[in-house]
């Protein structure tokens, strides 16, 4: 689709100078798709249905190193009377410069689930995020993208970014020698989603994020509590997401991860509260 084309270009404009949330989020919309099995009260205007991971101060990084990663592999298997398969995926790249103004941060990650060897779950996160004098100042601008698609939640596409500033409140440049690391960020938030099966919808929020992080010799905690209320509707989602890793090796952890989340609106049939857990390995540089 010629639109959903354009769309990506501007996507890639805006993160890399890092200025301006993603223009296409208020186009013109493609037409409904099934329109008839859809009730009218079924999918109110700002409808969303996943927590929003993005935002994430980008991960501390060896101020020796201009470019750190890390891979989280996870996974569970049950045969019997009922077959069961979940595998996910999260990366992270991390590009840290002292002398540069600019600094990139991706974050991508994919899960897939079958039940009895049909599809149940199948979800892709890709995102690029930008910022400027984060280096420099404990204050300090971003701006990012994100594409996303799920069977799960029916969505055939969904795209937003925004724009905004970060605050690294302890752990900084100011007080950098500290056991507890506190930053928070605020942005403006658009988004723009294509439903399988149900309206287009378009929403735009504002997003604070809060995040604390705990080191002590071979283990590391990391928290981040996001409040997303909607400006154009009625429409709020918080979610949680807190990290547990144990260091194996240098290279090495394993991790417990939860998340945890809350949407005031939801589709008929779905809950507004979701609680998972994973364990895994961590491979990092």
């Amino acid at each position: 689709m010629l639109f959903m084309s354009g769309l990506k270009y501007a996507a890639v404009f805006l993160l890399t100078f890092a200025v301006a949330p993603l223009a296409h989020a208020f186009m013109v919309s493609d037409s409904l798709r099934l329109r008839k099995e859809v009730q009218t009260d079924t999918l109110p205007p700002g409808v969303e249905n996943f927590p929003s991971l993005i935002q994430v101060t980008r991960p501390p990084a060896d101020t020796l190193k201009h470019f750190t990663y890390a891979i989280t592999l996870g996974g569970d298997y049950r045969s019997g009377n009922v077959q069961r398969s979940l595998y996910t995926l999260v990366t992270s790249f991390d590009y840290f410069n002292p002398k540069s103004i600019l600094g990139l941060y991706t974050s991508p990650r994919y899960t897939y689930g079958t039940i009895n060897k049909e599809l149940q779950e199948r979800e892709l996160f890709v995102d690029l995020n930008a910022t400027l004098w984060y280096n420099q100042h404990d204050v300090y601008l971003m701006g990012f993208g994100v594409h996303e698609e799920s069977n799960l939640r029916q969505i055939s596409n969904r795209w937003y970014g925004g724009a905004g500033f970060g605050w690294r409140i302890l752990g900084g440049r100011k007080v950098p020698n500290t056991l507890v690391k506190i930053s928070m960020t605020n942005a403006i938030i658009f988004e723009y989603t294509d439903f399988l099966n149900a309206e287009d919808v378009r929403v735009i929020r504002n997003s604070t994020r809060i995040r604390v992080g705990l080191t002590k010799d071979k283990l590391a905690f990391n928290s981040t509590v996001f409040v997303q209320p909607a400006l154009n509707t009625a429409n709020l989602r918080w979610s949680s997401l807190s990290t547990l890793a144990y260091a194996l090796g240098k290279r090495l952890a394993l991790s417990l991860t939860a998340d945890h989340t809350y949407e005031s609106v939801v589709l008929p049939g779905k809950r507004r509260t979701d609680f998972h857990w994973a364990i895994g390995l961590t491979f990092k540089n």
